[in-house]
């Protein structure tokens, strides 16, 4: 029985070696992955026309109480142009900027500081400027035909309007 013994301690002693040095399988998987993400749009529009193609005008509208026709501007009265930026269609809030270059302004215009004021979400503005036709005042000659000179003429105010991305901290 002593043999048995043995044998039985052997084989015992063989299994758990067997055991104890054999690899052990694991699950091991790899994948790749990409990451994605849509750019965003950008589509302004001014006046409902695109930005970046239309050529934009907007009517001088006279205040009601100037001296000329209605739908008219004459020496001494006022009117404002408006601006309506909408940026709805784009996935990103904006920043509207705008500038009169007294320059362009026709002979006795003046134009005051744009006025912007935004929407919800900051994706429209509204941008009005100031037009005032200061004319001649008094008897002055010099003034009184530069003034004739525009009579029944079509005047502009060239406004330049930018609109960009509003960024973190702005």
């Amino acid at each position: 029985m002593k043999g048995n013994k043995k044998i039985l301690l052997a084989i015992a002693l063989l299994l758990l070696m067997s055991a104890t040095f054999t690899t052990l399988a694991i699950y091991r998987s790899t994948a790749s992955a990409t990451g994605t993400i849509n750019a965003a749009r950008w589509n302004v529009k001014v006046n409902t026309q695109d930005i970046e193609t239309a050529t934009l005008t907007a009517a001088i509208v006279p205040d009601s109480g100037n001296v000329g026709k209605a739908g008219t501007m004459a020496p001494s009265d006022k009117g404002t142009v408006t601006y309506e930026v909408d940026a709805t269609e784009s996935d990103v809030p904006i920043i509207v900027e705008a500038s009169v270059d007294p320059t362009t302004l026709p002979s006795g215009f003046t134009a005051g500081t744009p006025t912007i004021t935004y929407g919800s979400g900051n994706q429209t503005a509204t941008v009005v400027v100031e037009v005032t036709w200061s004319g001649a005042v008094g008897d002055d000659e010099t003034k009184d035909n530069a003034d004739k000179a525009l009579k029944g003429t079509s005047l502009s105010v060239p406004i330049t309007l930018t609109v960009r991305q509003r960024v973190v901290g702005e």
